[in-house]
């Protein structure tokens, strides 16, 4: 079989297929054109699956071809080499010289993921404070005593096969070294225990622990019956699971299986893939994402901590573990949203940007809030960690009345979430590094959450320990929408920067823009002076 040499070059990556054999005769054909595709590659991938066979003289001219990619920075793989051509390169150990990619090993690749942007940003901030327990999210439960404990856990099981996100493992790349994921491990059956009052607290302390990152389930669900109670406890790592997929999903989609236990894994549509969204988003052309590149280096021009932060009062010595604090905000009830032209969100995201302008004092403010994610409905079905992080910015340079305000918030709101997939840039290079973050959180999503089962109320008794702030040298503001139409405040901060003093300083300037904004011909901008 004659040899033929097909090229394809993508940016700087060149790929020659081969075919036939690679006798002394065709080498000269195959060193010139591995001379002339390779010039000024980054990466060369030859093809040999379809090579019959290579003699002394192909091997030197392999040789020569990684020798020249070395020389310009570059590197040169061997894809997938034919039984025949193997054992040569094993019997001459080339293998040693040359990268190669064996067919077996690259299918093992293929079962693994990239991080998402925003999961490599959790997983790294993890991986900063290795015995960190900020990434727990979840809730211990006290169910109804009318709960079926077994079929519940039938439920749950059901719940856990049929959800990829549940097999998520993270692994290190054997090539690259990089954390990646897979979506292939093992799903550990939840049973019934029962537990004695000491068992049942001693368990409550195990849960309260880091998870261990590499190739372990990302989730600890246990149901646990006592003298007193029944429970159900369910803590996923945030870098798998947001608030919308535990609470408005697993926790739904656990009611279902509860109630219609026959239809098992056929209740309702069949569950997307979260591996293949990951799959999908990995592969947005750069040139896409590069005009959403350009609009979040504007928002977050000339961000400056000690321009955009509360003043701190604390330097780096914290002398209490505590580091959030709660207020209620009676001042403000769900009835004032109705009919509006602006919805709760971008209302407590103003108050938040008014309150860090005040508290700063600065007529400018600059910090990010935070997004399900969920855009598509078929995105709004998948269950995973699907959050967006988006920031804003606002100058208070000019009168405006409140209304005129929400109103242009809004506006920028809706502005952005059309860049939403070209948030990659500012996770990857920390462009928002210590900004203050806004999330609104609802109902069961909330610290006074009710799970539905069978038509009972479970309440939320617990969450996991956050023993480490998840707002490293900055500020998370959260506002809680209750499902009895009241909002609480929560403050979580570095306590080695800001005392509770200062937090609950920083509630009362909040509780006075929640209260001024309600007054939609008051201009904001007196707020600041």
């Amino acid at each position: 079989m004659a040899l033929t040499i097909t090229s394809v070059t993508e940016g700087t990556t060149v790929t020659l297929t081969i075919a036939g054999r690679l006798s002394a005769l065709e080498t000269a054909e195959f060193d010139a054109a591995l001379t002339e595709k390779t010039q000024g590659m980054k990466q060369a991938l030859l093809d040999f699956s379809n090579v019959e066979y290579i003699a002394s003289a192909g091997l030197r001219a392999l040789f020569r071809a990684n020798k020249n990619m070395v020389r310009q920075g570059g590197e040169m793989k061997l894809l997938y080499p034919s039984e025949e051509v193997a054992e040569v390169l094993q019997a001459t150990r080339f293998d040693n010289l040359i990268k190669i990619v064996w067919r077996e090993a690259e299918d093992n690749f293929s079962r693994l993921y990239p991080l998402r942007p925003i999961q490599r940003w959790l997983v790294d901030t993890h991986f900063m404070k290795a015995k960190s327990t900020m990434m727990n999210t979840g809730a211990l439960v006290r169910l109804d005593p009318a709960v079926d404990m077994e079929r519940l856990a039938a439920a749950l099981n059901d719940v856990l096969a049929s959800y990829d996100i549940f097999r998520c493992r993270l692994v290190i790349h054997p090539e690259t070294g990089d954390i990646c994921q897979r979506f292939d491990g093992e799903i550990t059956k939840v049973v019934v225990e029962t537990l004695s009052d000491e068992a049942f607290e001693q368990r409550k302390q195990e849960i309260k622990q880091p998870y261990d990152l590499i190739d372990h389930p990302l989730y600890r669900i246990y149901l646990m019956v006592t003298s007193t109670a029944k429970y159900l406890y369910a803590d996923f790592y945030h870098a798998i699971m947001d608030g919308t997929s535990i609470a408005l999903l697993f926790y739904r989609e656990l009611d279902k299986r509860y109630v219609h236990p026959e239809r098992g894994g056929k209740a309702g549509r069949q569950p997307a893939s979260y591996a293949e969204y990951i799959r999908e988003e990995a592969n947005i052309p750069q040139a896409e994402l590069q005009a959403g590149h350009d609009y979040w280096t504007q928002m977050l021009a000339g961000f400056d901590e000690n321009r955009h932060l509360p003043p701190a009062d604390i330097d780096g010595a914290s002398n209490t573990p505590e580091h959030e604090i709660e207020v209620p905000l009676p001042v403000i009830e769900k009835d004032f949203f109705k009919e509006k032209e602006f919805n709760e969100n971008t209302f407590f995201l103003g108050a938040s940007l008014l309150a860090l302008a005040k508290s700063s004092g600065s007529r400018e403010a600059i910090m990010s809030w935070v997004h399900t994610g969920r855009v598509t409905m078929a995105e709004k079905r998948l269950m995973g960690l699907m959050l967006d992080q988006f920031p804003i910015r606002w100058d208070f340079n000019e009168d405006i009345t409140a209304d005129a305000f929400l109103r242009g918030l809004e506006a920028r709101v809706n502005e952005s979430m059309q860049y939403r997939k070209s948030l990659d840039m500012v996770y990857l290079n920390g462009m928002e590094d210590e900004c203050a973050t806004f999330i609104l959180q609802k109902g069961m999503m909330g610290r006074k959450g009710i799970v539905k089962i069978g038509g009972t109320d479970g309440v939320m008794v617990d969450m996991p320990a956050n023993e480490i702030s998840a707002a490293e040298n900055t500020l998370d503001i959260e506002m809680d929408a209750h499902d009895d139409g009241t909002f609480s405040l929560v403050l979580d901060y570095d306590n080695n920067r800001y005392s509770e003093a200062a937090m609950q300083r920083f509630a009362t300037i909040m509780k006075e823009m929640v209260v001024t904004l309600q007054d939609g011909d008051h201009v904001v901008t007196e707020l600041l002076k």
